[in-house]
């Protein structure tokens, strides 16, 4: 009896001291759970203040950054306009001739923004005047260059004025002198017939002597798209080589024609079709600077002659010398 009895209170301290034990145990985790608690959220306000300190460092980059992009973009003060490109100042012709004094053709302008003062300046005035609103008037043979200036943009077109001056009859004077005395009446001689001079036989020469090559005979469709309006007028004679390759580094073009008044339409045809060359039509530079430099527009009674290439002033001293 006494021993169940020591058993049952051993029993009992011991569950006692088991109980005491979670309970303590269960306090100190309850404490820590607290404590951690309390650390959980003493980092938490910690981490809190910090948010309160990186916000303003983070939103201050953000804003320098973003300013820029936007100063980049659509700056009001004019810095987007210095990376757009300028307008760029041209004009209607960089070359043409005139054929006669007091003949006039009006450069246009175009590529100035509105407002732009626009001055016009020829190079010798004796040559070609210019007024302000770009009408070049031409006052004797020689070449000139028209300065166009547009703020700070300059544009020049070259000016050429051709044409001959009058010449003394050669069936008066002296000569019908001497026709009255060695014949005995009042008659002159009579000038050679101009359709002595062989333009056939002239162009077999000059593309024999100079380089020319590459050059077939115009029929009437290579006319109308070559040479505009040519085929209109009335010849005696019409020996029209063309180029027809890329690179067309010269032609020659012979017309007599039937009237003399002809004569001026027909030089401003073979100066269109200089024109058209040097604007984009001779495709390449060395072709564009032959047409540019190194082409002449000339006449002699009712013939009239283009030539291009670099024997130019030569071919046309040989096609002078047939008169």
């Amino acid at each position: 009896m006494k021993h169940r009895t020591y058993a049952l209170l051993l029993a009992a301290t011991l569950s006692v001291s088991l109980l005491a034990g979670c309970g303590s145990s269960n306090g100190a985790n309850s404490s820590q759970s607290s404590d951690n608690s309390s650390i959980s959220s003493s980092q938490g306000s910690q981490s809190s203040s910090g948010s309160d300190v990186s916000t303003p460092d983070a939103s201050g980059s953000g804003s320098d950054v973003s300013t820029s992009a936007s100063g980049s973009t659509s700056t009001p003060d004019g810095s987007q306009g210095e990376t757009q490109e300028q307008a760029k100042l041209t004009l209607s012709r960089t070359g043409f001739t005139l054929f006669s004094a007091g003949s006039s053709y009006t450069l246009k302008v175009d590529g100035v923004a509105e407002g732009t003062k626009v001055t016009f300046k020829s190079g010798n005035p004796d040559v070609a005047t210019v007024d302000e609103n770009g009408k070049v008037v031409a006052v004797k043979p020689g070449n000139t260059k028209i300065t166009v200036t547009a703020g700070d943009q300059t544009a020049t077109c070259v000016v050429a004025c051709k044409w001959e001056e009058s010449k003394p009859s050669t069936g008066g004077g002296s000569s019908s002198g001497s026709g009255s005395s060695s014949s005995g009446g009042g008659t002159t001689t009579p000038d050679p017939e101009p359709s002595k001079v062989d333009l056939a036989a002239f162009c077999t020469t000059v593309t024999t002597n100079y380089s020319l090559p590459h050059l077939s005979l115009a029929d009437s469709t290579m006319l109308d798209n070559y040479y505009a309006g040519l085929s209109s007028v009335a010849t005696e004679q019409s020996q029209v080589y063309i180029n027809m390759m890329s690179m067309n580094m010269g032609e020659i073009s012979l017309v007599q024609v039937k009237d003399s008044k002809d004569v001026a339409t027909v030089k401003a045809i073979f100066q269109a079709r200089i024109d058209s060359m040097v604007n984009g039509g001779a495709w390449y530079p060395e072709p564009t600077r032959i047409w540019t430099e190194q082409s002449r527009v000339v006449s002699n009674g009712n013939y009239v002659m283009m030539v291009v290439g670099e024997d130019c002033d030569s071919i046309v001293k040989d096609f002078n010398a047939l008169f």
